[in-house]
């Protein structure tokens, strides 16, 4: 049978969730911190409200992890931050650094209700995508490229931040954890400008939400590529 059409409740609000969820939710599927959304990160205490109302009505707790994952945030998962424990996590883009491939977890309750074919892709398994990750996952422990991020993600929130003080008229907010990072600009015409002018100077960068420009670099990133990437980018709003 194909699922009913799923309910959109505004992020992090725990009161939404407790009149949305109910016995018969299957599942509430959500990003620890939100990506497409304008790097979002939730208040204290979000993610284990949910854990609460999940478990009061019977209903799976999961979490997208595809952005967040993987030491982006500076832990391997985002939710580490916060210390649930989701019955479903799901991974993907770091994990395979820049190679196709995906993954998701789940808790031992929740495999024991999954039989042989009942989940499966055509590609699912790939041998050459899991060896990709496995590499990956290698090269960030051997590294230690989670903490690099958590100490370089600092360092970059504390540079916006700096530039935001003196540019309080054109910047709303800065946030974000680990190398992931949003600043939040007051003027979205100006936003949707950004990324083609940054990349006629050379650097990748995008908007999400309208007017939040994401700072998302590789985990591995030399300082002598970053710091330059960034400040071009300011520079674009320096006038």
């Amino acid at each position: 049978a194909l699922l009913r059409e799923p309910t959109v409740i505004p992020y992090d609000d725990l009161d939404a969730a407790a009149k949305a969820v109910d016995g018969e939710t299957a599942a509430f599927i959500v990003e620890p911190i939100q990506g497409e959304g304008g790097v979002r990160i939730p208040g204290d205490g979000y993610l284990a409200g949910l854990r609460e109302i999940c478990d009061a009505n019977g209903a799976l707790l999961v979490l997208d992890e595809v952005q967040t994952g993987i030491g982006r945030t500076g832990r391997m998962l985002a939710l580490e931050h916060e210390g649930v424990v989701p019955d479903i996590v799901t991974l993907g883009k770091g994990l395979g650094g820049g190679f196709p491939v995906a993954a998701f977890l789940t808790t031992e309750s929740v495999a024991e209700t999954v039989n042989l074919g009942d989940h499966g892709t055509t590609f699912g398994g790939n041998l050459l995508a899991c060896a990709a990750a496995n590499a990956v996952l290698g090269v960030i422990e051997e590294e230690q490229l989670v903490e690099r991020a958590a100490a370089l993600g600092a360092r970059l929130l504390e540079h916006l931040q700096a530039f935001a003080a003196t540019r309080e008229e054109a910047v709303d907010d800065v946030r974000g954890r680990g190398l992931l990072v949003g600043l939040v600009l007051h003027d979205a015409e100006e936003a949707s400008s950004i990324p083609d002018r940054a990349l006629a100077r050379g650097v990748l960068v995008n908007v999400t939400a309208g007017r939040v420009v994401r700072f998302f670099p590789a985990l591995n990133i030399h300082e002598e590529d970053l710091w330059p990437a960034v400040d071009t980018v300011l520079s674009l709003l320096a006038k």
